[in-house]
């Protein structure tokens, strides 16, 4: 069972209306959030290296949608 990230990107793209580079930045940001959230459960970074980390990720990827995904 597969799925086309960048279909899912499309998607998101026409319901809140972001640009190409903005869709990116959003799937970027995603696949950020869901290594860190393995490295979390297998105890390689703490909850407090998370939260750091995360924060970086928003800084770098600049998320639109960041303040949902908290």
């Amino acid at each position: 069972m597969g799925f086309d990230i960048y279909k899912i990107g499309a998607e998101a793209s026409k319901e809140f209306e972001m640009t190409k580079e903005q869709t990116k930045q959003e799937v970027q940001y995603k696949m950020a959030q869901k290594m860190l959230k393995i490295l979390l459960y297998k105890g390689i970074v703490t909850e407090i290296e998370y939260e750091k980390i995360d924060d970086l990720n928003i800084q770098t990827f600049s998320p639109q949608l960041a303040k949902v995904y908290v």
